[in-house]
């Protein structure tokens, strides 16, 4: 009989806010369109992700965070 060991506490609920805000910038800087597409989907801006995203972070009051302006300089 195989002894299983009790897992480890997960994220508290503010940890888990906390990256699920990071994430959500996250994925908008990446998808930060250049010239009206999104660099990663390829569709028109805003993308369903960044969408989702930005609908986060309304919940979480931060609706109107956009990424610095060197973001959507990058190659």
């Amino acid at each position: 009989m195989a002894i299983h060991t009790r897992p480890r506490p997960g994220l508290s609920t503010v940890q888990l806010h906390n990256r699920m805000i990071l994430s959500a910038r996250r994925i908008i800087t990446e998808h930060w369109p250049r010239v009206d597409r999104c660099p990663i989907c390829g569709s028109g801006w805003p993308c369903r992700p960044t969408e989702t995203a930005h609908g986060y972070l309304a919940t979480a009051g931060q609706g109107n965070w956009a990424p610095p302006q060197c973001a959507g300089s990058r190659r």
